[in-house]
């Protein structure tokens, strides 16, 4: 192998890119009998690849010192050149054995099984769903909760009649439940998400308080309107299939069929409803807080509750609240490309790592395991 003499020019000035430093360190170690040497440029070469040594952290037993015979200028060459391919090896090992290590993390961060939830009785009783198997009964004060068939959470109420008890479903990150309330109605709750809601209903009203989000399928009845009341908001209902997105700083409401009415305004379990509903929403409509859009496929609203991330122009950035949420793994991803829209459905059984490197496959990325979080950046 011949190495031309502007790149060896580079390397001993210290401008040579890394390509080129591990060209000229392995012509080093085939260099033979018959290859012409400068013995000054091999005391040049040598200080250089001896200030490499030393900013890498590595000492080096190897004497530099100028050698007089061919013989020996050959045996200094070996020496050199396997030091340095040695040092630069262990590097470049390291480099790859970390980013391997790092993936073999994230791999091991699985998709979560079972509800990851709780169940707060009126007594303040909290019940791991998880330890409650279908057909199980848990025995409260003047009723009972009891899993059936479908895992569903269901009651049966001694005296609906008598005083307003409320019971609370919390879901951790990578949590997900379901409720079916007095009525009839079904709710599913997502991950990081609190639902409260009375054992049986009032006469006038049917009322439940959510924080997080949830899917409601609400059973009809016109004398008596279903309200879900959030921090900020709340919705009206006579007989529907909507989702609602309410974590902190982040809400849109998404009908799927029926009719809602929205106003911008809270009010509490056990409040008597009486405001104006100016935002009303058709099917394939969400409302924001702001604005009601139109959606072109409103299910893609509840890709949780099917079992999976559907990422279809949505940004980076709200993709990793997503698995942030679902993987119970803090993700960050750098100002560059907050902005930037993926287009993928993805699996929500799937590993961290294989969701990371399907989005990898749409837009390039690098991402790393540090101080306990993902940090995504630009693959450059």
């Amino acid at each position: 192998m011949n190495i031309d003499k502007s790149r060896l020019d580079r390397y001993l000035k210290g401008e040579s890119s890394p390509e080129e430093q591990q060209l000229i360190e392995a012509w080093y170690a085939q260099l033979g009998a018959d290859t012409p040497l400068d013995e000054k440029k091999v005391d040049r070469i040598s200080m250089r690849l001896d200030q490499r040594m030393q900013k890498e952290g590595v000492l080096t037993d190897i004497p530099v010192k100028k050698l007089s015979t061919r013989k020996s200028l050959r045996f200094w060459y070996a020496s050199a050149a396997a030091a340095a391919l040695l040092v630069f090896g262990i590097y470049f090992f390291s480099q790859k054995h970390e980013s391997n290590t790092q993936k073999d993390l994230l791999a091991d961060i699985k998709a979560p099984q079972g509800t990851n939830a709780v169940i707060v009785l009126g007594d303040q009783r909290e019940v791991e769903l998880d330890k409650l198997k279908n057909g199980d009964t848990i025995h409260a004060d003047g009723y009972q909760v009891y899993r059936n068939d479908n895992g569903e959470i269901t009651y049966k109420v001694a005296n609906a009649e008598g005083q307003v008890v409320y019971n609370t479903v919390r879901t951790k990150a990578g949590g997900m439940t379901s409720v079916q309330l007095a009525d009839g109605s079904k709710v599913w709750v997502n991950s990081n998400s609190e639902l409260k809601y009375p054992i049986s209903f009032a006469k006038n009203q049917r009322e439940v308080s959510l924080d997080g989000e949830a899917y409601f399928e609400i059973e009809k009845d016109a004398t008596k309107p279903f309200y879900v009341k959030a921090k900020e908001h709340t919705i009206k209902v006579l007989g529907t299939k909507f989702n609602v997105q309410n974590y902190t700083g982040d809400y849109k409401s998404t009908l799927l069929e029926g009719k809602i009415a929205l106003t911008n305004k809270a009010t509490a379990l056990g409040e008597e409803v009486d405001l104006v509903f100016p935002v009303q929403l058709r099917p394939n409509q969400s409302y924001d807080g702001n604005r009601i859009i139109f959606e072109e496929d409103a299910t893609r609203a509840i890709d949780w509750k099917e079992g999976y991330f559907d990422f279809s122009n949505t940004t980076l950035e709200l993709a990793a609240v997503k698995l942030s949420n679902w993987y119970a793994v803090k993700i960050k991803v750098d100002g560059a490309l907050k902005n930037r829209r993926i287009y993928a459905q993805i699996d929500r059984q799937r590993s961290l790592k294989d969701v990371l490197e399907t989005i990898n496959t749409v837009i390039p990325i690098k991402y790393e395991w540090n101080n306990n979080e993902v940090l995504i950046t630009n693959l450059k």
